[in-house]
């Protein structure tokens, strides 16, 4: 790829962050206005080159500064910057230009009797200009005594976002439920049993008037049942026909029964300990562990659409960039329910695009993914359109709800200007990816944020690829319209720079993750996560558990980000710093990628400290990836483990309260969710045979009957989202007392990965059927996600060569060679010959026993 591009398509690194790599500068309000003093060539020729200094690229003289008191009008006296003056908050001196300080919260516009709203202290919004709002979650299903929080979004009559300072009028409807107030949000308790969902809760803003469904149940379960509540994850709504599965510790089933129309089901309650699955076709299905007697015997189980049945979200362009010499480039997205579970990772990145295009005469191509933009000056790259992919939810008709047929999100761009005298630095030969995005950083003072907080666009059913079944997500006429345009004012600084203390980083594989990621970003009520904001920190000089010590920093460990403001419709929801460690350097072929997150929630409105003088501190420490899981795909015992068992072969080292979570993912990314507590691993859980009429997605679902790749989470949950809030099992979860799994990504203080993947075998050389070799020659296979070696806890096996025809060849070949790259060398029999002889390469485990389902790759060859 042309070294300049891959700055441009940093952004495609990062997708699993929700965010990107691109600065710009765009015109911005409240950005100052440079003094106009005429032209220059050296910084001499400006009036005071104490306070100003002189722009080589426009040649004209720019407002400067070295300290905060160099933008204030008692030392600029004569170049006095209005804009500065005229703002409560006044400039700061950043990278050197005095710019319009930004607000991050009401708080800090207090004093002069205002609000903040779009970075700027103003007059606060009048509650009569909202002529619509929406209450979230807007249908809740719960039991007596426990309670329900609600918040409200607000818009005006041309339906943008509206943040009005007193929030709502909030009333309960009926004695069903008890609460009230005001406030952006509120909360709600069930007091009595209704007959189904009703309108129960109500707020009113301005002139409009919402209102929330709520269903509560009955708080009594008879004795020796088990009542399970099942409903839609992202929409809150009850899910009719779900199949509820009650398993011994056997895996055997030992009662089932189909939820109703009000996504209720009462079964006999398990006697020991064992498991409670969920099934239906249209989600992910989902296991529980349980304790049997000693568990709850009520239980919230939402579940998650199948992320790729149907497809759909927005489509626009970049609209009036800047006249520049710099390339343009970002990318954008929809915000996501949560920044914790995996989304689809066709969904992340959706469709490619190869973009032929040429440069310095020459013929050249880029892959972009279809959420990003570049506009690259002095060739013919010029891609300015994209579209981005959201998960199903809310939107203005029920009947689209239920059937997944439509969803609301916030559309979010970042990106902007590079300039190209900053891209040979950054693309001279080879480069690491994580010094790449850290040496990007210094140029995020130039980026900005866009968003548009309520998008609702539908989503139709999936065409598929005859040939291979995968996605077809070409046709995008369904899609909503969102553009992002450079000169309006629906675009943010990233006016806020400062500094995070990352702790230590953990070990991987012998080493320490190399990496550690920083994003900023907001949780809007009924939206989800929107990024604002990214910082990145590498660990290679020293190699030790800190990250390096960054330019313009103290000390190592300090990591630097540029964050915007929420602005737009955004202000009021609480601030989120997700700080992801990971691995480049201690994984290889043969390992699944690993990651580790801590998410920080006490900020409550953004610093500005460029040199690190007070960092945010974050609570540790990391989890350590969770190694060391196993699943036999058998229904008879194998590999040290019972039929159809999940778990730990040696206790993972993690908190007590951590809850376990596997994903199995088939060929359509159609999952099964396993959960299970810590203090569970090495028992694990015996997953059922699920119903017939159902598949069994711990299989691939191809011809060969191959298994599902295989992920592992741990996570670290906590009452109130916080480091300091009360820890929460899976039991905490699980039971329907208000705190449930619905409510995960927001619970989840802390979380570790590893993606187990599936083992393969592929033929390296000879690369083809049919080909001559000698007798006694080394032939290559490579293999991934299985690790090669003879230690029954830390290594999965080997690769065993078999042969069908020829003379001489009998007998079994194992590979004991490999490298990083998973590579493993067999050498040839000196005495095997013959013409069409069938290689076969078979992976086995540490004791000889072939892998079961069987992973195996043929070669036809001639052997003389």
């Amino acid at each position: 790829m042309n070294p300049p591009l891959r700055l441009a398509l940093c952004a495609v690194l990062l997708s699993s962050l929700w965010t990107a790599c691109g600065p710009s500068e765009p015109n911005v309000p409240g950005k100052p206005v440079d003094t106009p003093t005429g032209s220059c060539q050296v910084d001499q020729d400006c009036p005071d080159p104490g306070l100003f200094f002189c722009d080589t690229v426009t040649s004209r003289c720019q407002a400067a500064c070295r300290t905060q008191e160099d933008c204030t009008a008692e030392k600029r006296g004569e170049y006095r910057i209005a804009e500065c003056d005229g703002n409560p908050l006044g400039c700061r001196c950043d990278n050197s230009r005095c710019r319009v300080a930004q607000c991050s919260a009401d708080a800090e516009c207090a004093v002069s009797g205002q609000v903040c709203r779009n970075g700027r202290c103003g007059a606060a919004p009048e509650a009569s200009a909202v002529t619509a709002c929406r209450v979230t979650p807007e249908y809740v299903v719960g039991r007596e005594g426990t309670s329900a929080r609600f918040s409200v979004l607000a818009m005006d009559a041309a339906g943008r976002a509206v943040v009005v300072p007193s929030g709502a009028a909030w009333t309960a409807l009926d004695e069903s439920v008890d609460g009230g107030g005001t406030g952006v949000e509120s909360t709600f308790v069930l007091t009595e049993a209704t007959v189904g969902a009703r309108e129960l809760v109500q707020a009113k803003v301005g002139g409009a008037t919402c209102t929330a469904r709520v269903s509560v149940l009955g708080a009594a379960v008879v004795s020796g049942q088990l009542r399970a509540v099942v409903r839609d994850e992202l929409t809150g709504r009850p899910i009719d026909g779900a199949a509820v599965v009650v398993a011994d510790g056997k895996g055997a089933v030992t009662a089932t029964a189909t939820t109703d129309a009000s996504g209720v089901v009462t079964l006999a309650a398990p006697a020991e300990a064992g498991s409670v699955s969920v099934f239906h076709q249209a989600f992910s299905y989902l296991t529980v562990a349980h304790e049997g007697p000693g568990g709850p015997m009520d239980l919230a189980l939402p579940l998650r659409r199948n992320p790729t049945d149907r497809y759909g979200g927005y489509k626009g362009t970049f609209r009036n960039m800047p006249a520049s010499q710099d390339m343009h480039t970002g990318i954008v997205g929809l915000s996501a329910p949560d920044a914790v579970t995996d989304l689809s990772a066709s969904l992340v990145t959706g469709p490619v695009r190869r973009v032929a295009f040429t440069m310095g005469g020459q013929a050249r191509e880029a892959t972009l993914p279809a959420g990003a933009y570049v506009v690259l000056p002095g060739s013919t790259l010029q891609v300015t359109d994209v579209s981005t992919q959201g998960l199903a939810g809310v939107c203005g008709t029920e009947a689209s709800v239920t059937s997944g047929a439509c969803g609301t999100r916030t559309a979010w761009a970042l990106g902007g200007d590079i300039p190209l005298n900053a891209l040979p630095l950054l693309s001279g030969g080879t480069m690491d990816v994580g010094q790449l995005l850290a040496q990007t950083i210094p140029l995020l003072r130039t980026f900005s944020s866009s968003v548009v907080r309520d998008v609702e666009f539908g989503l139709e059913v999936t065409p598929r690829n005859a040939d291979t079944d995968a996605p077809d997500y070409g046709d995008q006429k369904h899609f909503a319209t969102v553009d992002h345009d450079f000169q309006t004012d629906q675009r943010m600084e990233l006016g806020f720079q400062f500094a995070v203390r990352v702790p230590d980083l953990p070990p991987y594989r012998g080493a320490w993750m190399d990496s550690a990621a920083v994003l900023g970003a907001v949780r809007v009520p009924g939206r989800g996560v929107v990024p604002l904001g990214l910082g990145m920190g590498v660990n290679t000089n020293p190699v030790d558990p800190k990250t390096d010590t960054q330019v313009g920093l103290p000390g190592p460990g300090l990591v630097s980000m540029r964050m915007a403001p929420a602005h737009h419709g955004l202000e009021g929801s609480p601030y989120e710093l997700m700080i992801t460690a990971s691995s480049s350097a201690a994984t290889d072929a043969t390992a699944g990628a690993a990651s580790s997150a801590l998410i920080h929630r006490t900020l409550e409105k953004l610093p500005f400290d460029p040199k690190g003088g007070t960092p945010v501190a974050v609570s540790g420490p990391f989890l350590p990836a969770p190694e060391g899981a196993r699943y036999n795909y058998n229904q008879v015992a194998a590999r040290g483990l019972e039929g159809r068992q999940l778990r730990f072969i040696a206790a993972p080292v993690l908190p007590a309260a951590t809850v376990l979570r596997a994903m199995f993912t088939d060929r359509k990314e159609h999952r099964w969710v396993v959960l299970m507590d810590v203090a569970r691993a090495t028992t694990g859980v015996r997953l059922p045979v699920p119903p017939t009429g159902f598949d069994d997605r711990t299989y691939y679902g191809d011809t060969v009957g191959s298994r599902s790749p295989l992920g592992m989470q741990a996570l670290v949950v906590r009452r109130t989202g916080t480091s300091s809030g009360t820890a929460v099992n899976l039991h905490g979860l699980v039971d329907a007392d208000g705190v449930d799994l619905e409510h995960l990504g927001e619970l989840t203080v802390a979380w570790s990965a590893l993606d187990y993947g599936r083992p393969l075998v592929r033929w390296v050389e000879p690369a083809e059927d049919g080909q001559l070799v000698g007798r006694g020659s080394k032939v290559k296979v490579r293999v991934s996600f299985f690790r090669v070696g003879s230690n029954p806890v830390e290594d999965d096996g080997y690769v065993r060569l078999t042969f069908a025809g020829g003379t001489g060849c009998e007998g079994q070949v194992p590979g004991n060679v490999v490298d990083a790259q998973g590579q493993v060398e067999l050498l040839l029999p000196m005495n095997c010959t013959g013409t069409g002889v069938e290689l076969t390469a078979t992976l086995v485990d540490t004791a000889g026993v072939e892998l079961s389902p069987p992973v195996w790759s043929k070669r036809t060859l001639t052997i003389n």
